[in-house]
């Protein structure tokens, strides 16, 4: 298409056409080709010289450098490369332990022992074998994690090794974005990040990269390893003959970090500590968000919001997709549309609504535009070879595209945030950033030019990280713009380490029964790779999804971190009252659900953001020495949230019984009528009104009674407490603060923790302790004992 085209017809007509007929030769270009001619590859072979120090092990191989560095307590980094100064120094690790851990080096006639020193005992061993040129790791127990060879390099600049578990055939998770099954054994998993509209449900290769592979044993042993190299990449694991992982980088070189638990909830908390913790989100972002391509003029935005508070449907979030803008132009407003959007933000946060705004990083090439003057004389923009500013189609027409490696273009790009700021939009929507470009390859080519800090980079190297880097430049923007506040982005590229600036979505999946079942894998891998605020558009972004599919994808979603509604246009619409009353009263009634159970869902994020451990969760990560955990029929049809929650929604057209299975423990339905003995499977009837959940015994759950709106309302409601006894003991925690603000920080909150216990005359006694500068966040309403046939309590505050 050409690109004085783009910007003059309908959105959707542009994507469908680029869909179809660029499609095939995207997909192509943008596939991780392996180099043919294996007689091209060179053998780094083994050491011929070393050096000591105190944290790191620096080896000169025959055909390369090799260096060994203790990071942290289990965490050690690993660089092979021709040269070690051609690794990429990338932003995804932020641990810089004041303290590592030193290495104990032992040097044999034909081995060297490079061993993790901590305290009285050792870590992680590495066992290089001189003589054969492999390299072996262990845990302080002797215990063989895997064993690889030193890598090879090919003429055509890319680099293999290739891993040996001690253990045949592990489990293997994490992986970030990709389709396809949750565990990745048996699969091949590329890294290049794409704009891949109505993708299939098997696809690996989507708009992110995170290539962290979490390795489980049946045994319940645990161990990750994070490959920090931003080039195209690709990872293959056999199912045959030992289960091998091979991974390949086109240039610079091997760099990876190996973290050992040996528990799961371990490694998951070290891999924050590697990559950093997502910041704490305004509780508002967990509330409802609704989006179409496009909602506009101004108008019907208004109406959108009067349509859900007359019907009486929770919502915090309307979206203001591109349209938006004046022609595109980010920065913009669309004065035809939108001829006071202050005053329509205000009106619309009295009701308690908040806007959430779309932004892209092509800035439209027009000598009359603000943003693309100072972009071109402060030479902000990407370079053609030649040294002239690279044009690539967008929906503006011909843009030019940021080079986010500069730090003077991020804080250039992220100071324009204020357009936004200064009219009261709360959420920040960053889109199109894989960069996406409307030509036969998808994107910029390889060899467009990133100026950077005084070191250009061809685009090769930096497309996977440059979502990321947008996402950067917008969160620091936003951080100045918005003191004291907490900030809300969501991006659809993404790579290691954006979990630090913004949430992510699947991007653009399709209506149909197969996108919703892919939604759980997609996001539980999503979860254990570190990200928090993660989400598929609900319903489906592409077609139009049909009230069962609608229904069953918001019960699907309840606990979905990010619970967004959107499509691709007007013909499409989804909102909750599209298909007719039925169906309106049955998604009224799972919203309501979600904002009664708000507190939990809060109080979760929370403890994700403080320890790493994902509040949406898999099986796995609570009962990974449990084999049902990790078979397909259970670990990706059904997911935990938080500490005491499972959620088994009905996934398939037609379906008012599944069969689910609860893991070890009793476990109660969530209306406490019925009690199931965990270890079994269980048939339930799930009638179309009715979303699965279920509690672990000993559960002591905040749950709002009354009807809310917005979760503005929260602080104003009296929190009722939902106790599920285990051996007539249980226990729960509420946590509060005000919610949008960076004052918690302060102490400027209060945590509630309950304890209760049956005595004597069958009575239950709580005791209430309150932690926090803020007291009296949480006033607690009526509390139900379920599996009791009389409900008497006494509650005693300390």
């Amino acid at each position: 298409m050409s690109s004085d085209m783009v910007g003059k017809v309908p959105f959707w007509l542009v994507k469908f056409a680029i869909n179809s007929v660029f499609r095939r030769k995207m997909i192509e270009y943008n596939k991780v080709v392996l180099p043919e001619d294996d007689s091209k590859w060179t053998k780094m072979n083994t050491i011929t010289s070393s050096k000591i120090r105190k944290y790191d092990f620096h080896a000169v191989l025959e055909n390369g450098e090799f260096l060994i560095k203790s990071v942290d307590n289990g965490i050690i980094n690993v660089r092979i490369s021709k040269n070690l100064s051609d690794l990429p120094n990338t932003d995804a690790v932020v641990l810089e332990s004041k303290s590592p851990h030193p290495l104990i080096v032992n040097k044999e006639e034909e081995k060297i022992i490079i061993a993790q020193e901590s305290g009285p005992n050792l870590f992680i061993v590495s066992k290089i074998n001189k003589e054969k040129g492999t390299i072996s790791f262990e845990d302080g127990f002797g215990f063989q994690i895997f064993e690889e060879e030193f890598p090879s390099y090919h003429e055509e600049d890319w680099y293999k090794v290739e891993k040996l578990p001690e253990v045949k055939c592990e489990n293997y998770y994490g992986f970030g974005e990709k389709g396809g099954p949750l565990d990745k054994r048996g699969e091949t998993i590329s890294f290049w990040n794409t704009d891949s509209f109505s993708y299939d449900v098997d696809d690996q290769k989507l708009y992110q990269t995170q290539p962290i592979q979490i390795v489980i044993r049946s045994n319940g042993f645990c161990y990750a390893i994070v490959y920090d190299n931003p080039n195209r990449s690709q990872i293959k694991i056999s199912d045959t003959d030992g289960c091998s992982t091979e991974y390949f980088v086109n240039g610079g070189g091997i760099n990876y970090y190996l973290i050992v638990g040996p528990s799961v909830y371990k490694v998951l908390s070290k891999l924050a500590d590697l990559l950093g913790k997502a910041p704490f989100p305004p509780i508002s972002a967990l509330g409802h968000h609704q989006s179409r391509w496009s909602y506009y003029p101004e108008s019907e935005v208004r109406q959108l919001a009067s349509e859900f508070r007359t019907r009486n449907i929770p919502c915090d979030y309307i979206h203001l997709d591109i349209d938006y803008m004046n022609d595109y132009r980010v920065f913009t407003w669309n004065k035809e549309h939108f001829p006071n959007p202050k005053k329509m933000a205000e009106n619309l946060l009295e009701q308690g609504f908040r806007l959430m705004a779309m932004t892209d990083p092509g800035v439209k090439v027009d000598p009359k535009y603000k943003i693309y003057k100072e972009g071109i004389k402060g030479g902000h923009f990407c370079l053609n070879p030649d040294g002239s500013i690279y044009t690539g189609p967008v929906w503006p027409g011909d843009c030019h595209f940021p080079d986010f490696t500069q730090i003077k273009t991020r804080e250039w790009f992220g100071s324009h945030f204020t357009a936004l700021t200064n009219v009261g939009i709360s959420g920040f929507w960053i889109d199109m950033n894989e960069p996406s470009v409307f030509n036969e390859k998808g994107t910029m080519d390889d060899d467009i030019i990133h100026p950077g800090e005084g070191k250009p980079r061809l685009h090769k190297e930096v497309h996977n990280e440059y979502g990321h880097l947008m996402a950067k430049a917008t969160y620091e923007g936003l951080e100045k713009l918005l003191p004291n506040k907490r900030i809300y982005i969501n991006s659809r590229a993404a790579s290691l380490g954006t979990h630090r600036y913004a949430g992510t979505w699947t991007g653009d999946n399709i209506a149909n029964w197969d996108h919703l079942q892919i939604s759980i894998p997609m996001l539980l891998n999503m979860a254990a790779s570190g990200q928090l605020m993660i989400g598929p558009d609900i319903g489906g972004f592409a077609g139009k999804p049909g009230a069962e599919l609608l229904t069953r994808w918001y019960q699907a979603g309840i606990l979905y971190p990010y619970f967004r509604n959107h499509t691709i246009n007007k013909k499409c619409s989804q909102e909750p009252w599209a298909f007719g009353k039925k169906t309106e009263k049955i998604i009224r009634k799972t919203i309501q659900l979600r904002y009664s159970l708000m507190v939990y869902i809060y109080g979760s994020i929370r403890q994700t953001c403080l320890t790493g451990v994902p509040a949406f969760r898999a099986l796995w990560i609570d009962y990974p020495k449990d084999p049902m955990s990790h078979i397909a029929e259970w670990s990706e049809s059904e997911y935990l949230f938080g500490d005491n929650l499972l959620v088994a929604p009905i996934l398939k057209k037609g379906r008012r019984k599944r069969e689910v299975y609860l893991p070890q423990g009793k476990w109660y339905s969530f209306c406490g009528k019925h009690v199931f003995e965990g270890g079994k499977i269980h048939e339930i009837d799930v009638p179309i009104e009715m979303t699965p959940i279920f509690v672990k015994e000993g559960s002591i759950i905040p749950f709002i009674n009354e009807s809310i709106q917005h979760t503005g309302e929260i602080l104003d409601s009296k929190i009722s407490l939902r106790v599920y006894p285990s051996d007539s003991k249980a226990e729960g925690e509420i946590y509060l603060d005000d919610g949008d603000s960076l004052e918690f920080v302060k102490g400027d909150f209060e945590i509630v923790k309950i304890e209760g216990e049956k005595k004597e005359r069958d009575t239950w006694y709580f005791n209430i302790t309150r932690e926090g500068r803020k007291k009296k966040f949480v006033e607690i309403g009526e509390i139900t004992i379920f599996g009791e046939e009389k409900e008497n309590y006494l509650v005693f505050e300390k």
